[in-house]
């Protein structure tokens, strides 16, 4: 989850181009989604699901906008916070998988400063350790939410490498040893960081030598076939993006931060499925190799199960951290986004080749509502993507 809104998980009772298919209609599941829309006061929302590793079947509802009453349409693009994680995990895994760096090579060989904990300078801060959140570094959320650029909007005029010196180095504006670094030495515990993703953002800038959003385009977005994703407000490729809307349905302006690649990824359903079906389909892109089976393999795995048994690289399995949703759902590979205005949710079964994705420009705040989002409609989509019929 995002930074300042992280505390809304441990509130909950129950938690949490044109489309390249031939879409399936299903009144019954419109209607269903829609009724569970007006109870949980949601404005807009794109969902999907897939089935046998396909994209089968994409819904949208409600509004984008409240204020002008423009319609969701399914090539709306949503601000989707977290589960931006999972496509920068992406990334770099792809430069692993080209063996540009190893799991457990020292971040500091990649970067032209060092970053350490410095409550354990001698212990090195691993890739592995950054992408399953063992890193032992810190977010100030204070901090964090006062760098959105909220509420006049527009992209942050700070860049990542601006933050990532601001944070991790001795002197820099926003380096602060209590609040950025934990007294657990790297790789012994699990403590999600938004933070740490950003590093991994300039990570990938300096591994690749390109600029992040550059880099994504041309290695990830272009041959996956996304070609309406993109990180920046600045390289929107059209006007048809979803406002984020407040409790009450105030549109906010839509808003960036320095942070960039820990949650600011703003795409569609139709392009975040090709992520998922690189997940279920051994890293394959339609004919291509885009990852190796064993890069999948281990994407997709718990990687410190001393450490935390369900943190995957990215990927969690224990995503909404409530027993009692575990009665009801299977422990799929997931991940979550919140935002101001924001809420954002996929899980899916590489096994089984089935999913769900859940795009939401407002966000839900109370027990009721969350439940209806991370659970009823969640559930739904996945009763359905398994019996989608064949093609």
């Amino acid at each position: 989850m995002k930074k300042y809104f992280a505390f809304l998980l441990l509130t909950l009772f129950v938690l949490p181009g044109e489309s390249a298919f031939a879409q399936v209609s299903n009144k019954k599941l419109d209607k269903f989604i829609e009724r569970k829309m007006k109870k949980a006061h949601m404005v807009g929302l794109q969902a999907a699901y897939l089935s046998k590793g396909e994209l089968a079947w994409v819904g949208s509802y409600g509004l984008k906008n409240s204020s002008t009453k423009e319609p969701v349409n399914d090539h709306t693009l949503f601000m989707i916070a977290s589960c931006s994680k999972p496509v920068t995990a992406l990334a770099l895994m792809k430069l692993y998988n080209d063996g540009r760096f190893r799991l457990d090579d020292d971040i500091n060989n990649w970067l032209p400063v060092k970053v350490n904990n410095p409550n354990f300078p001698g212990k090195p801060i691993t890739f592995r350790m950054l992408l399953t959140h063992t890193s032992s570094l810190k977010d100030d959320n204070d901090l964090l939410f006062k760098l959105y650029t909220l509420p006049q909007g527009g992209d942050s005029p700070l860049t990542m490498e601006d933050f990532v010196k601001g944070y991790f180095l001795p002197g820099g504006s926003y380096y602060d040893v209590g609040n950025n670094f934990t007294k657990d030495a790297p790789g012994t515990k699990k403590l999600y960081c938004n933070a740490g993703f950003a590093l991994a953002g300039y990570l990938i800038e300096q591994i690749s030598g390109m600029a992040f959003s550059d880099y994504m385009k041309t290695a990830v977005f272009g041959p996956l076939g996304m070609n309406n994703s993109s990180w920046y407000l600045r390289d929107q490729p059209d006007s048809n993006l979803a406002c984020p809307h407040k409790a009450d349905f105030t549109v906010m302006n839509h808003y960036g931060y320095p942070t960039v690649a820990d949650g600011q990824l703003r795409t569609n359903v139709t392009d975040y499925a090709q992520i998922i079906k690189l997940m279920m389909n051994e890293g394959k892109a339609g004919d291509s190799v885009f990852l190796l089976k064993a890069t999948v393999d281990t994407f997709l795995a718990v990687q410190f199960p001393a450490v935390n048994k369900w943190q995957a690289i990215a990927w969690n399995y224990n995503e909404f951290d409530n027993w009692l949703y575990y009665l009801l759902m299977p422990r799929l590979a997931s991940h979550t986004g919140v935002d101001p205005g924001v809420n954002t949710v996929t899980s899916f079964d590489p096994t089984n080749k089935t999913g769900v994705i859940l795009l939401s420009n407002s966000l839900t705040t109370g027990l009721r509502p969350q439940k209806i989002f991370y659970q009823s409609i969640v559930k739904r989509l996945q009763k359905e993507a398994g019996r989608h019929p064949d093609k």
